[in-house]
């Protein structure tokens, strides 16, 4: 739990009155006493103070190139020598063999580039990789979802001296240096401020071919991710990775994201650009406890977030003046300085 002030605790305490029962769900079902619960966090986390000014002028100085190293957590406590694997690229050594855990597999030819970890289920036994469906190729996600289906998040294989992974070190809108350039956005939207936010969110992601996902309306009945069933998808034919901020040039606009037409050569593309945003903390559905910080990712004219790790989270509470953190302040400290421009 952070700490808080004494007028954000008085402020909860009141909230609390009318908190019982609040629970992630949709902005249709969403009940007068919790709009005006979420609405009351909204103004009081999005009020620019001297202190919120300073949380942002801190963590843009690091810039939407190391928003990676943001969501990066501790290794009990201490900085880890190296990024969260999940969000490592790879490329496939040879034709690969996939499947969900059951009898049905799929086969992935040989150089698929991939995001995904090494796991291990027993030590006496080898290891497994883990495949996130979302940034395969689209051909890729084709033969996925054609053999084992369209809402399995993952796929997996046995790790052994001939099947292996090669770290995806080509710099392109998707991978830079073997980490995802951008990882998976959540919508921010006024549920956004409890630590579970409301079913079937919007996300954005990229695929390993380069096209810019946006999913909206991909629930199936049973609640699951319909992989498949994205809103717009949309070819990145050029991009530009700078220190404050991403710049993607698109084959055609990403409707209601405020693409730009520009001119390039003899064609036109449309321009999209992604920096980081305000820092803004969550409550508990159900007792409004503080939760984790997230913060905001500016795409284009649309509001997204990642949480942030506990490591950039322990900075914050010491810039807000908080001295309850897991991660010892000063490390922390040190830690966001490096990634400062």
């Amino acid at each position: 739990m952070k700490i808080i002030g004494v007028k954000g605790a008085t402020l909860l305490m009141l909230l609390g009155a009318i908190a019982g029962g609040l629970a992630t769900t949709n902005a249709s079902a969403m009940s007068k006493s919790t709009k005006k619960t979420l609405t009351t966090l909204q103004k009081k986390e999005e009020k620019l103070t001297k202190t919120n000014k300073l949380v942002d002028r801190e963590l843009d100085k690091v810039g939407v190139k190391n928003l990676i190293a943001l969501m990066q957590n501790s290794d009990n406590g201490s900085i880890p020598n190296t990024l969260d694997s999940n969000l490592n690229t790879y490329k496939l050594s040879q034709a690969t063999v996939v499947s969900t855990g059951g009898s049905k597999t799929v086969t992935l030819p040989k150089g698929s580039v991939i995001r995904g970890s090494k796991y291990t289920l027993n030590p006496n036994y080898a290891s497994h990789f883990s495949i996130n469906v979302e940034n395969l190729s689209k051909r890729n996600q084709g033969y996925v979802f054609k053999k084992l289906g369209k809402t399995s998040p993952k796929v997996n294989f046995v790790l052994n001296s001939k099947n292996k992974t090669k770290t995806y070190k080509k710099s392109t809108a998707f991978s830079h240096n073997g980490v995802q350039n951008l990882p998976d956005l959540s919508s921010k939207n006024l549920q956004s401020y409890f630590d579970a936010d409301r079913s079937g969110n919007p996300f954005i992601t990229i695929t390993a071919d380069k096209y810019l996902n946006y999913y909206s309306n991909y629930q199936t009945k049973s609640g699951k991710v319909n992989y498949n069933k994205y809103s717009q998808s949309v070819k990145i034919k050029r991009f530009t990775r700078g220190s404050s901020n991403y710049t993607y040039y698109l084959a055609k606009p990403l409707k209601g994201f405020g693409t730009k037409k520009v001119r390039v050569g003899k064609t036109h593309q449309y321009r999209l650009k992604v920096s980081l945003g305000h820092v803004f903390q969550s409550y508990d559905n159900y007792n409004l406890d503080a939760g984790g910080y997230r913060m905001t990712v500016k795409v284009g004219s649309k509001n997204f977030y990642v949480d942030l790790g506990d490591i950039a989270e322990s900075y914050v509470n010491k810039l807000r003046g908080n001295s309850d953190s897991y991660v010892n302040a000063t490390a922390a400290q040190k830690y966001i300085n490096a990634l400062q421009q």
